[in-house]
């Protein structure tokens, strides 16, 4: 298990990146801020800029078949992990828009929702339009929507399940991350729901492999022209 090669990608450090910018995630699901950004979201919070995550879906599609854990149950559930993922991180604001999972919009009312949310200036990031996800794509295609609207803020994509597919085309040319920040793996293992058996009688529900996690963990954060 492997990662699409980045090698040929410009390094860059989060100063860099983000350039004292406001810096906005946008996720689709919790846990895509941390398993495509914790480094980011940690090292530039700590050196005080200004950091939200802005959560699409509730999340609540993971386990569809749990009965303990029925939608609303899991729903509250996964905002809970997703807090203490970001008080691990450091200080980020966050906003859940509540959409459901699996029904993340791409434009409509939620192109004005969401950039009312992005401060002036700001660097703003969602998942990439290569992603093989419904929700991921949705993002990519609604934060383009926000930044067609917004010449004064920039757009970047971070890919999550696109790193994993070979057969898919991947980008050449792209940031890789030189920071590393060792909260990554702390506010990781918050997101219990998905990456252990927390949830154990839906058998054919999500659970994150611990050697995906650990390449997540290990390899460098990536960004792509949107």
């Amino acid at each position: 298990m492997r990662f699409q090669n980045s090698s040929a990608f410009a390094p860059v450090t989060a100063r860099d990146l983000v350039q004292d910018r406001p810096l906005v995630v946008l996720a689709p699901h919790p846990d895509d801020e941390t398993l495509g950004c914790g480094d980011l979201l940690a090292v530039t919070a700590a050196a005080g800029t200004l950091c939200h995550v802005v959560c699409v879906t509730d999340g609540a599609a993971s386990h569809p078949r749990s009965r303990r854990w029925a939608a609303p149950h899991l729903a509250d559930l996964r905002r809970a992990e997703l807090i203490a993922a970001l008080k691990v991180l450091g200080p980020i604001d966050l906003h859940m828009m509540g959409h459901p999972d699996c029904g993340a919009p791409s434009g409509g009312a939620a192109v004005g929702a969401l950039s009312a949310l992005v401060p002036k200036g700001a660097l703003l990031l969602s998942t990439w339009a290569g992603d093989p996800h419904v929700d991921h794509q949705s993002c990519a295609a609604l934060a383009a929507a926000v930044a067609a609207a917004r010449p004064d803020i920039a757009h970047l994509a971070y890919p999550v399940w696109g790193r994993l597919r070979p057969d898919l085309p991947f980008p050449r040319s792209g940031w890789r991350l030189t920071d590393r920040a060792p909260a990554k793996a702390a506010a990781l293992a918050c997101h219990a729901s998905q990456m252990t058996g927390l949830i154990d009688d839906d058998p054919e529900g999500f659970v994150m492999d611990p050697a995906l996690q650990a390449l997540f963990l290990s390899e460098e954060e990536v960004f792509l022209a949107p």
